[in-house]
C-alpha cells in the first residue's frame, strides 16, 4: 500500500528510510486486528496505521480514521483514495473530528516546531495560553458518534496529550467492554491518568516495546522496553491471555 508522505518531518522521514514509523505500534495493530471488525484510529495523521488496520480487517471490516489537522488530513485523504482501488482492504472512512470529553468547539493548537513533525499538533481550551496559533475544530464524544450496540476490535490513539479526555468521552463504550483493545501512546510514565481511566473500567494495561526479533510486552511498572527515540506506547485490553497469545511468535509480520 504506498503512501505519501512529508519528506521532511519525523515521521515523513521514518517512512521513508525505515519503511515504518513506530515499528513496534504498528506490529501490535497488525497482530491484534481481526478480519471483519471495526477499527479506529484516533490521531491518523497520514494514515500508516490506519492502513494496517485496514489491511488486517479485510473487505468485511471497516475503518474510522479521525484527523483533526486540515494539512495531514489532506494527505491522509489522498492516502485512502489511492487504497479504495485495492481489493480486500476495509472501506475507510475519515473524520474531521477531534474526539474529546465533549461536543462543540474547541482548538487545534499548532507549536513552534510543527514543521518538523506535522504530528505534534494537539487540541487544547480555545483560551489557553502558551505558543502557536490556533486552529478552530469541531469536537466529539466517541460514544455519540458509534451506534447503540456496536462494538470495535482495536481502537489506536495517538492525540498529543488528549488521550484521557479522548476516552473520558467514550465512557458507556468502555463501561460496556465495547471496545477490546485501545493501543495509545501516552506522554507520562505509568501509572497516569490514561491508565487509571482504563484500568476503572476493568481493562488490563501491558507497555509496548521491541527488540531484534520482534514485539515485546511488560508490566507497564517495570523499567521501560521503547526505544529511546520512541513515546512510551501501551495497550489495553478486555482479553490480556488473547494479546499475550498474539503478541508471542517471534518475527515482525508487518514487514513481510
Amino acid at each position: 500500500m504506498p503512501i505519501r508522505c512529508f519528506a521532511h518531518d519525523a515521521i515523513g522521514l521514518s517512512i521513508q528510510q525505515l519503511g515504518v514509523f513506530e515499528l513496534s505500534v504498528a506490529e501490535v495493530l497488525w497482530r491484534l486486528t481481526n478480519p471483519g471488525e471495526l477499527a479506529l484510529d484516533v490521531g491518523a495523521n497520514v494514515g500508516q496505521m490506519t492502513a494496517v488496520l485496514a489491511w488486517r480487517a479485510g473487505g468485511a471490516g471497516r475503518v474510522l480514521a479521525f484527523e483533526p489537522n486540515d494539512d495531514v488530513r489532506a494527505e491522509l485523504t489522498h492516502n485512502v483514495s489511492m487504497w479504495s482501488a485495492r481489493p480486500g482492504i476495509a472501506p475507510i472512512e475519515i473524520s474531521p473530528m477531534a474526539l474529546s470529553d465533549r461536543d462543540g468547539r474547541g482548538a487545534l493548537l499548532i507549536p513552534p516546531s510543527y514543521e518538523w513533525n506535522r504530528g505534534i499538533a494537539s487540541v487544547v481550551a480555545a483560551d489557553s495560553g502558551g505558543p502557536g496559533a490556533r486552529r478552530p475544530v469541531e469536537l466529539a464524544r466517541l460514544d455519540a458518534l458509534l451506534a447503540s450496540g456496536e462494538r470495535v476490535g482495536v481502537m489506536k490513539l495517538d492525540v498529543e496529550g488528549h488521550e484521557a479526555a479522548t476516552l473520558a468521552g467514550a465512557t458507556s463504550l468502555l463501561a460496556t467492554r465495547r471496545v477490546r483493545d485501545v493501543v495509545y501512546e501516552d506522554h507520562h510514565r505509568y501509572p497516569s491518568a490514561v491508565s487509571a481511566l482504563l484500568e476503572r473500567h476493568g481493562y488490563t494495561v501491558f507497555a509496548i516495546g521491541g527488540g531484534l526479533w520482534g514485539p515485546r510486552i511488560a508490566d507497564p511498572a517495570g523499567p521501560p522496553i521503547h526505544a529511546d527515540w520512541e513515546s512510551p506506547n501501551y495497550v489495553a485490553t478486555t482479553d490480556p491471555e488473547r494479546v499475550r497469545i498474539r503478541l508471542r511468535p517471534r518475527r515482525w509480520q508487518v514487514l513481510q
